[in-house]
């Protein structure tokens, strides 16, 4: 037959291996002459499961071929005909058939949860095995939240001798890891809650029976009740011990007409006490809902995790001499889960922390610290937000490594800085004396170096450390340390270089002292030279006023020895005229 999904119909979760269906066609098939040995996982099942996010809460129903099954079970969640009915699916469609309800469902908490719905093959169908029968119903209690055994009219004390495959169960299902299940009552830790649901219906209750469960209770399970067989105690006492709960309700028959019972989508067709006992049966249903709990206390089975234990049972049910260990199982999807979302958290994480600092390195390492707080939010909410469903003890482990992983991947982002920031600061400087301290020093060094001022060299110096103060990124510790290390060659050539200064300024003022002497001796030569000269010719003048003078007594010696001759030759001559025959004056 084929089923589209375009239709929206359920799809396989599990087939037996001599069974096909194709995801493209929806044709479902039975592999001629294959015999029936094991069981097949449908993948595309599985995706579907994996799709669901949150809790999910599991209903399944079992029971015997033609008894209403996946009618009930789409009915009671208003779904219409999802499952294929009778004619649409005959008993030899084997396995289990999953349908996911679109709606959301709130339990007392307010936590929201998908219930995911099973159809499982008839127990009695044709060409299966017990085994494979109670393979089937072993995945299912296993799966499910709430078991919906629907058979039909009112079982005997003697029927429930026929169900001697849930005492098997004990046998079939190990409920820890390398620990024996001695009390079994632990069962119901990990089995679902138990409804059994009778149909066709049409007798009576006996007196003191308010109700079916009340019946069931008090007659059909009741371990003291007479007549019973060993083998019917022993069923009745592992359903009341095996699950976690019980409840027992009817629905009287739909139709007493074949035809109107292909056709139950006319309601006004059907009988309206069997819709009453429906909607009732629906409210009590309801009622019971809630997330599937794993066997480890406080943790819940997502959609994801029902995919997974789907996966973990089927190959332990195929495993000749194996059964499904529900600790093992769970414990194993929840390190597989941890694991991977450790992985992708740690990504997340990486991703956050490039995205924040990898354009801003060299940056201070509060940067980083605060992109690591950043990015540990996100990667603690996307972590917690996968494992929400598993306690603070199954995750701390994990969560403690993702700590350690994280601070490992700052610490590798922080010593990256540090190389970064002495790279860049240690270039920074150079630059920074290149362009500032060099020029100043090379004047320093040339002729005009003695007309440079001590604050000239001063200040250079000063504003190299003002420019690498603001202009220095990344790491402080860092940033001092490079400064530091240039520190001492900088101040020593900073002091040297103001030593040569003051070198070459007393050189200066020596050299100028030593032009100002010379000139002033050179003012000093030329002065006693003009001096000498003056006195020269002052002693020449001298000597020229003295020869005057002399040449003036010479010429008044002569003029005075002249004058005696001429007074001689007047008196003479006077006298000569007094007395002409006289002697001559001068014979005198």
């Amino acid at each position: 037959m084929s089923l589209s999904k375009h239709d929206k119909l359920a799809i396989p979760l599990v087939l037996p291996n001599n069974c096909t269906w194709d995801e493209k066609t929806g044709k479902y098939s039975k592999k001629l002459n294959v015999e029936r040995r094991t069981l097949t996982v449908v993948p595309e099942a599985l995706e579907q499961l994996k799709e669901i996010k949150g809790p999910v809460c599991v209903v399944s129903i079992a029971g015997p071929c033609r008894s209403g099954k996946s009618y009930i079970l789409s009915k009671v969640f208003d779904q219409g005909q999802v499952f294929p009915l009778g004619h649409l699916l005959d008993p030899e469609t084997m396995g289990i058939w999953l349908w996911v309800v679109p709606e959301k469902f709130k339990d007392s908490t307010g936590r929201e949860f998908t219930v995911v719905l099973m159809d499982s093959e008839g127990i009695d169908a044709v060409s299966s095995e017990d085994s494979d029968d109670h393979r089937i119903f072993t995945l299912s209690v296993l799966l499910s939240s709430i078991m919906i055994y629907n058979s039909a009219v009112v079982p005997k004390r003697s029927d429930l001798e026929g169900l001697d495959f849930i005492v098997k169960l004990s046998q079939r299902i190990q409920l820890y890891t390398n620990q024996p299940t001695t009390d079994e009552q632990q069962f119901s830790e990990a089995f679902p809650y138990f409804i059994w649901l009778l149909r066709d219906v049409q007798l009576s209750l006996p007196e003191g029976c308010k109700t079916m469960n009340d019946y069931f209770i008090k007659s059909v399970l009741n371990l003291k009740a007479e007549g019973n067989t060993m083998k019917a105690k022993k069923t009745a006492e592992s359903i009341l011990k095996y699950f976690p709960g019980f409840y027992a309700c009817s629905l009287p028959p739909p139709a007493c007409d074949d035809e109107i019972l292909k056709g139950l989508d006319d309601e006004s067709k059907v009988n309206p006490k069997f819709l009453k006992k429906v909607d009732e049966f629906k409210d009590i249903l309801h009622s019971k809902l809630s997330s599937k709990k794993s066997i480890n206390k406080g943790e819940f089975v997502t959609g994801e995790a029902l995919a997974a234990l789907t996966k973990r049972f089927v190959e332990a049910l195929n495993t000749p001499g194996a059964v499904p260990n529900v600790q093992n199982a769970w414990d194993t999807f929840v390190q597989t889960k941890c694991r991977e979302v450790l992985a992708d958290a740690v990504q997340v994480y990486e991703q956050e922390m490039m995205s924040l600092v990898e354009k801003k390195i060299p940056c201070e390492a509060d940067l980083l610290r605060s992109a690591h707080d950043n990015a540990m939010e996100k990667c603690l909410e996307m972590f917690r937000n996968e494992t929400f469903s598993f306690s603070i003890k199954t995750v701390d482990k994990y969560l403690k490594e993702l700590e350690d992983r994280t601070e490992s991947i700052l610490s590798s982002w922080l010593e990256r800085n540090s190389r970064e920031t002495e790279t860049f600061c240690t270039q920074l400087i150079k630059e920074l004396k290149r362009t500032i301290l060099d020029p100043v020093l090379a004047r320093l060094h040339s002729q005009e170096g003695s007309k440079m001022q001590r604050s000239d060299i001063v200040d250079a110096y000063h504003e190299v450390e003002q420019k690498y103060s603001s202009n220095a990124r990344g790491a402080k510790d860092v940033k001092t340390s490079v400064f530091m290390n240039f520190h001492p060659e900088l101040k020593k050539e900073k002091k040297q270089s103001i030593e040569l200064l003051q070198q070459l300024k007393y050189y200066e003022e020596s050299l100028a002292k030593a032009e100002k002497a010379a000139k002033a001796a050179e003012e000093n030569t030329q002065k006693i030279k003009k001096e000498k000269a003056r006195i020269y010719e002052k002693e020449k003048r001298n000597a020229e006023i003295e020869v005057e003078f002399l040449r003036h007594i010479q010429r008044m010696r002569e003029i005075e020895f002249a004058a005696r001759v001429f007074v001689n030759v007047v008196e003479f001559l006077y006298e000569t005229m007094q007395n002409p025959r006289g002697p001559p004056y001068w014979h005198r």
